[in-house]
């Protein structure tokens, strides 16, 4: 378990430190520190781990373990420290958790309202995330289809885990939240305001926003598919469409953002 221990669980510890560090040593958010916010901060630690734990389990089936292995994570760490991706994707996992859990604790612990403080983090987040389908079209034009499209034409298939991954299932999650966030926007009677719930608000409410970043959703959505099922047909049709399809997601994104977002 040496390797464990090192290598993983005290990174984790040490990250879990620096965010109490912080809060303790920056006199602003010193100056909020008090028992309940604390332990409403360190609450919402169960969560994000659950969470964690959760996409390491989904890990460990694609390297041929059960769901259930999860108990034995840091057996199978040990074991395939140096050898399998495994490890790194389960301690990028937990890593990112903690960072978002650390980045949600310091707004709850600035605010006054603990619970206000809450849901201004989820507000933070939502907003960053909702806007995030224009980060699936960004990776789509820089990474995905000029790989795609060598591969083409060099007669292989695109990388199928990356279109899955990324065009579907990541592009479809931050989709769900745009539309979350629109329908809270529409039925809510929160003021947009400079606040972070205000401002999400304010997102929701843009129509003209909201509809471009639909149709880039499903711009990324139709890429995937097209990347995924196309090359069956004619790898040289599918190249010529997935090239259409970037042209489409550029000039949508171009219209969004001359319009100021």
């Amino acid at each position: 378990m040496r390797i464990f221990v090192k290598d993983y669980l005290l990174p984790w510890l040490l990250a879990v430190g620096f965010w109490l560090a912080l809060w303790i040593f920056v006199r602003q958010i010193r100056e909020n520190l008090n028992a309940v916010n604390v332990f409403v901060a360190f609450l919402l630690l169960v969560p994000f781990l659950i969470a964690a734990l959760h996409f390491a389990g989904k890990a460990l089936e694609r390297y041929g373990y059960s769901r259930e292995d999860i108990r034995r994570l840091p057996e199978i760490i040990e074991k395939t420290h140096g050898r399998l991706y495994l490890p790194k994707e389960v301690f990028d996992t937990v890593t990112r958790a903690l960072i978002f859990w650390g980045l949600i604790a310091t707004v709850v612990i600035m605010a006054e309202n603990p619970l206000k403080g809450l849901l201004n983090g989820v507000a933070i987040f939502a907003r960053i995330l909702a806007l995030f389908v224009i980060l699936v079209s960004m990776v789509t034009w820089v990474m995905v289809f000029p790989s795609a499209l060598y591969k083409l034409l060099t007669g292989r298939e695109p990388n199928r885990e990356f279109l899955i991954e990324l065009t579907i299932r990541q592009n479809l999650f931050y989709t769900a939240i745009l539309i979350a966030v629109r329908l809270i926007a529409l039925h809510s009677n929160y003021p947009a305001g400079d606040d972070p719930i205000g401002e999400l608000m304010a997102l929701g409410r843009k129509t003209g926003l909201v509809k471009s970043l639909l149709e880039l959703s499903g711009l990324n959505f139709l890429f995937g598919l097209v990347g995924l099922y196309g090359p069956r047909k004619s790898r040289k049709l599918t190249a010529l469409v997935l090239m259409v399809i970037v042209v489409l997601q550029l000039w949508a994104a171009w219209s969004m953002f001359a319009s100021k977002l």
